[in-house]
């Protein structure tokens, strides 16, 4: 973890027919990288018409899983996809088979379906008729002499008031039409007419009718009422029984694809331990890992009867991946250093967390320290600087104990139980991947609290056999109690900060000479570790040596603040008496590389331009006395042929030279590097005053909430009193100091890290290692198709 992974690029030879077994093979480690080296478009790779394939059936999969959830049928997603895959066996066969059988059956569930949807619109068209017939036997039938003309139907309730408008205004008052309510959707109208005055009066009516899409019905005679009634149950009773087997079919074929394919019922520990599905979630699985697979062999070059492609793999996995069964040939790719390599960054459970806040910042390139590692112990402890305190601590440990112990079987729980998102425990799974990084939290601000001596706001009086541990308890009597803990976490602030940005240079350094970046040593890394540490290294010193000087014979303690701009302004002089001997003359030096420190930063342009005109001057001189040894040699050629064989020669050296340089560009970036380095070397170092701005906010919120609801119920004695003012302090509390502060105390110590730590050394734009593994796949949900 210290520095990624050493890795070379490999060229993979592979017969056609066994690269889709093969990358199976190679899908169930993690120690592969595949490159995409195909020279054919995407849409015209061989590969191509597989994917589409997918495509489809992605699609037939989402109309079953509409049709589940149309029909209430529960999804039981997998629980343990690593289980799961471990005995799952691809080949290209199930594509075609999980196609058939998924048109198969989807076509029959939606052409009885859309059966099903007829019969039931013609039962409701029976069930409107029926209910018009009644309602007009009651009403129409009663004006049968009268020379009045009807129009009967079924409405949607929405256009009832629209529909009595118009039909009032085109038939000019001669037009009644009366509503009765049939269900929530739906009412029965009756228009009723004048015949004789307006002859095309019906027919307008008509076309109002078909505008709103009306039912309209033809009533039969008046003696023949019941019997029609009659034959429209019986029918409307055959229909009803038809729809109830058309549903029972349907759903005997949801329940195929929604039951766990298991020959006994199974507990949930069975469930869990072996991760049984419903059949839909295990097609889903297989098409996606059959259309990861074709789309990571679109990275090959197809040639003749094989399949050419490169990776990136560690060297100690070559033989792992030649055991694999498949005839394959692989071998080192000489052109490996024209690429840059992936970085592969090795964690476990207890690391990944600490990599990630890492690499959120940026992947770090190959070769180059990975700060990670660093991170595992310089993160907790500026949380618990910032967070310092007994009771939260603990109460920040117990919780991360409580993910330790138990978050794994919440998880466990939360995806056996859940079965509407196929990731819908994640939530919890981001909070029990930060386990570790919170249990270090909590007891860093717990060691934090013991130096502060600030347990929930109050300092506790203990004292070990041989040492005191933090501060004396007697200190929160003192008036001058907040000086002294501001002045002490102050400082403190500036020397960790300091000794953090100073290790931070070391690095730099490490990562120079590890890749032979001379230049880059002397004209970098030795000016800013040298003014770091003349400056700001040296204001660090002068902190620790007032610390231990005994100032109670009457002898007044010097200011560094005023120590060090008297050192700035009078090059190294002091006023007053010397803290330690020869300080003049040591400050006077100090001083001196302080100012040359940036000076030196400066020349590193002009070095870069001697170096490349005494290299190139060199390799001519190179070919030059090539071309002699040739003449030598008695080689008769002509001037052109002559010409020809210096260009050959050039190119034979490999004399690698920029396609642009310009000095003055490099002037000015090395100037710009100069100044932003001398500048934020100042206001990093005041950046970690947020250090102490932090837990002083902490440690008075924390005192307010005590004395503003508890301790005035604790002086009083009133039992009911605590008991409510306990409430209200717990739940201010927990909400503003173990929820929001925590929130902003682990904010400002990612800043510190990613800001003033690794800008010292940290590039940071390096390519993560992109595994080709299928439970990483399926675990980021990625779904790969022709669509991207």
């Amino acid at each position: 973890m210290f520095r990624p992974t050493e890795i070379h690029l490999y060229k993979l030879y592979v017969e056609r027919e066994q690269a889709f077994h093969f990358l199976t093979k190679v899908g169930q480690m993690n120690n592969v990288n595949l490159v995409n080296c195909s020279n054919h478009a995407f849409h015209e790779h061989d590969y191509y018409k597989q994917l589409k394939r997918c495509d489809d059936i992605y699609n037939k999969i989402s109309e079953v899983k509409n049709l589940l959830i149309l029909y209430n049928k529960p999804i039981h997603y997998c629980p343990n996809i690593k289980s799961f895959i471990q005995y799952l066996q691809i080949t290209e066969d199930q594509v075609i088979k999980i196609e058939q059988e998924l048109t198969h059956k989807v076509q029959f569930i939606m052409n009885q379906q859309t059966n099903l949807q007829q019969i039931v619109e013609q039962r409701n068209r029976l069930e409107e008729e029926i209910a018009v017939i009644q309602h007009c036997k009651e009403f129409i039938y009663k004006f049968s002499g009268v020379q009045l003309g009807y129009i009967v139907g079924c409405m949607n309730a929405a256009d009832q008031h629209k529909f009595n408008r118009i039909v009032f205004r085109i038939s000019k008052e001669n037009g009644i039409v009366k509503f009765k309510d049939f269900n929530n959707e739906k009412i029965i109208f009756t228009l009723v007419f004048t015949k004789g005055k307006h002859e095309n009066l019906k027919t307008k009516l008509l076309k109002i009718c078909e505008a709103f899409n009306v039912s309209i019905f033809q009533l039969p005679e008046e003696i023949q009422i019941e019997t029609k009634i009659n034959e429209l149950e019986n029918e409307l009773t055959n229909l009803s029984i038809v729809i109830t087997s058309t549903k029972l079919e349907i759903e005997e074929q949801l329940d195929f694809f929604s039951d766990i394919s298991a020959e006994r019922p199974l507990e949930l520990d069975e469930i869990y331990f072996i991760g049984y599905c419903s059949y839909i979630c295990e097609l889903k699985i297989i098409v996606d890992l059959v259309s990861a697979t074709y789309y990571h062999l679109t990275f090959f070059e197809a040639k003749s009867q094989f399949l050419i492609g490169q990776m990136w793999c560690e060297p100690n996995q070559i033989e792992l991946i030649k055991q694999i069964g498949v005839q394959i040939e692989i071998m080192q790719d000489i052109n490996e250093k024209l690429y840059e390599p992936p970085s592969l960054l090795k964690t476990n459970q207890f690391t990944y967390i600490f990599q990630e806040l890492v690499n959120t910042y940026g992947i770090p390139r190959y070769h180059e320290i990975n700060p990670g590692l660093f991170t595992i112990i310089t993160f907790p402890f500026l949380f618990g600087m910032m967070f310092g305190d007994i009771g939260h601590g603990i109460v920040l440990t117990f919780f991360g104990f409580y993910l330790l112990m138990f978050g794994k079987g919440v998880i466990k729980s939360i995806k056996l139980e859940n079965s509407s998102e196929y990731l819908s425990y994640a939530d919890f799974q981001s909070l029990y991947e930060c386990r570790y990084l919170i249990t270090l939290m909590g007891m860093f601000a717990t060691y934090c609290g013991f130096i502060y001596n600030d347990f929930f706001s109050i300092s506790l009086e203990y004292k070990l056999e041989k040492f005191q541990l933090g501060f004396d308890g007697k200190w929160s009597m003192s008036e001058s109690h907040l000086t002294v803990m501001n002045s002490f976490k102050m400082k403190t602030a500036i020397i960790v900060g300091v000794i953090q940005m100073v290790f931070g240079i070391l690095l730099k350094g490490w990562n120079c000479l590890n890749q032979r970046k001379f230049i880059d040593f002397i004209f970098n890394f030795i000016p800013e570790l040298a003014f770091m540490l003349s400056t700001f290294g040296y204001m660090s010193f002068l902190i620790i040596l007032k610390w231990l000087t005994n100032y109670s014979n009457n002898m007044e303690p010097p200011s560094i603040i005023t120590t060090l701009l008297n050192m700035v302004f009078t090059q190294g002089g002091i006023t007053g008496a010397e803290m330690y001997p020869h300080q003049v003359y040591f400050q006077t030096i100090l001083i001196r590389i302080a100012i040359c420190s940036p000076i030196i930063m400066l020349l590193k342009p002009e070095v870069i331009r001697i170096k490349r005109s005494l290299f190139n001057s060199g390799n001519q001189q190179m070919v030059y006395d090539d071309l002699v040894e040739l003449e030598h040699a008695q080689v008769e050629v002509i001037k052109e042929e002559k010409n020809q064989m210096f260009g050959n020669l050039v190119g034979s050296r490999a004399i690698k030279e920029e396609k642009h340089f310009d000095f003055a560009e490099i002037y000015i970036e090395s100037l710009i590097e100069c100044i932003e380095f001398v500048l934020g070397a100042v206001s990093n170092t005041a950046s970690y005053l947020r250090l102490w701005a932090l837990s002083l906010a902490h440690s008075q919120l924390s005192e307010v909430f005590f004395k503003m609801s508890l301790e005035p119920q604790l002086e009083s004695g009133s039992v009911i009193g605590i008991c409510l003012t306990f409430m209200v302090y717990a739940l201010a509390t927990f909400g503003v100091l173990m929820c929001m502060d925590t929130l902003e105390c682990f904010l400002h110590s990612l800043r510190l890290h990613w800001v003033e730590f690794q800008s010292k050394f940290y590039k940071g734009d390096g390519h993560n290692f992109q595994q080709f593994n299928y439970l990483h796949f399926l675990e980021q949900k990625f779904q790969f198709s022709t669509r991207m």
